[in-house]
C-alpha cells in the first residue's frame, strides 16, 4: 500500500488518482512552522476564543493580535474533540498549509470527493469511533484515492491485505471498492498498526504506508518531535500524512473554505438506504424495477460489483436499496 503523490500545483485534486510525484513538498523543518493568527473580530466569530493551534507537534494558542492573511487556508484550525476517542495529532505547518492552498485553488475535485463520500461518511464514522479510532482517520480515504469507486477503492487497500481483513475479491466483486466493508477492513488494520507502533498514532500511518515491516527503521523516531520524523520518513509518506492532514483540517472547516458540499452532504444529511438479500446471478436492472429505482443508484450504493449482476452462486449477496425520497439527491451529486 503506498500513498499516491502528486503535484500539488497544476492539477492538484486530479493527479493522485495517478501517481504522479509532487514537484514540490516543502522541507518540514521549525523554520517554516507557522502560526494562525486572527484579528479580534475575526477570532470573536470563527473561534469564540476557543481553537488550539498544533504546530510541530506541540500545542500553542491563537495570537488575537495579529490579522489573518486573505490568502486560501489562513483559517484557524480548531482541533476536534470527539467524546469518547482521543483526536488524531493534526499539525498545521507551512507543509500542510501548501497542500491546503493547493486543494482550495481547485476545489472542485475535492468537492466530488466529499460528494461521493456523502451517502457513507456518518457510518464510516461510526465504525472509527466505535472501534476506538480517531474519526479524522476516515480522511486518510480522500489523502489515498480522492475517495475513489473504483480501481482499489477508497483506502487502497492492496489484494492481500484486503483478503486478510476479510474482503472478497473475485471476478464479480471487488469489496476494496465497497466503502463501509473496505472502512471495516481499514480500521481493523489499522488498529493492529496502532498495537504493533506502541500506541502512536502518527508512526501507524508510517507502518500503513510502509508496511508492517517498513515500520521498523522508523521506531526509534517514535518520541522525536514532528519535524525531525517528517524530515527522516520517505517522500511519499510526507506527501500522504501532509496530504491526510490539510483535507482534515478543510473538512473541519468545510463552511469557511467554501465547501459547503462536504458539510451538507457528510454532515447534516444523512442519507436512507436499506440494504438486502439478494439471490445470485440477479440483475441490477431487476432490482432497479422492483425497487423503483435506477441502475446508477443501485452503482452508486454498490460500487463493488464489478458488472451489473450479482455475484453467481447459491448464497445471496446484500445490496444497498435507496430510500426514494434520496434518488433525485445521490444522483445530482454522482461522478
Amino acid at each position: 500500500m503506498r500513498g499516491k503523490l502528486f503535484n500539488i500545483t497544476g492539477l492538484f485534486l486530479i493527479l493522485p488518482l495517478f501517481g504522479c510525484t509532487p514537484s514540490i513538498d516543502i522541507s518540514s523543518d521549525p523554520a517554516n512552522q507557522i502560526s494562525v493568527t486572527s484579528s479580534r473580530e475575526e477570532a470573536a466569530a470563527s473561534s469564540a476564543g476557543a481553537a488550539e493551534l498544533l504546530t510541530a507537534g506541540e500545542i500553542g494558542t491563537l495570537s488575537s493580535s495579529i490579522p489573518v492573511a486573505s490568502a486560501p487556508g489562513s483559517l484557524p484550525f480548531v482541533r476536534s474533540r470527539p467524546k469518547s476517542v482521543p483526536p488524531f495529532p493534526l499539525v498545521l505547518n507551512r507543509a500542510v498549509q501548501a497542500y491546503i492552498d493547493g486543494y482550495l485553488a481547485q476545489p472542485q475535485g475535492l468537492r466530488q470527493s466529499f460528494e461521493r463520500s456523502g451517502p457513507f461518511m456518518p457510518e464510516m464514522l461510526s465504525l472509527f469511533q466505535d472501534d476506538g479510532l480517531p474519526p479524522d482517520l476516515v480522511y486518510l480515504a480522500f489523502a489515498e484515492s480522492a475517495f475513489s469507486a473504483v480501481g482499489a477503492g477508497p483506502w487502497q487497500l492492496s489484494k492481500t491485505t484486503a483478503r486478510r481483513y476479510g474482503l472478497i475479491i473475485n471476478r464479480w466483486v471487488d469489496e476494496r471498492r465497497d466503502p463501509i466493508k473496505s472502512t471495516r477492513a481499514a480500521a481493523d488494520y489499522l488498529a493492529e498498526l496502532h498495537d504493533q507502533t506502541g500506541a502512536d498514532w502518527r508512526m501507524t500511518l508510517v507502518a500503513w504506508n510502509n508496511g508492517d515491516d517498513g515500520v521498523y527503521r522508523y521506531l526509534q523516531l517514535m518520541t522525536a518531535p514532528y519535524e525531525r520524523l517528517m524530515r527522516r520518513l520517505p517522500r511519499r509518506t510526507r506527501s500522504l500524512m501532509n496530504r491526510f492532514m490539510a483535507v482534515a483540517l478543510i473538512a473541519h472547516h468545510a463552511k469557511e473554505y467554501g465547501l459547503d458540499a462536504f458539510d451538507t452532504v457528510n454532515l447534516k444529511w444523512v442519507p436512507r438506504y436499506r440494504v438486502i438479500a439478494v439471490g445470485g446471478d440477479t440483475s441490477l436492472g431487476t432490482l432497479a424495477v422492483s425497487n423503483r429505482t435506477s441502475i446508477a443508484m443501485l452503482r452508486r450504493l454498490n460500487p463493488a460489483l464489478l458488472s451489473d449482476y450479482t455475484p453467481p452462486g447459491p448464497q445471496s449477496y446484500p445490496v444497498r436499496v435507496p430510500d426514494n425520497s434520496i434518488e433525485a439527491k445521490l444522483l445530482s451529486t454522482s461522478s
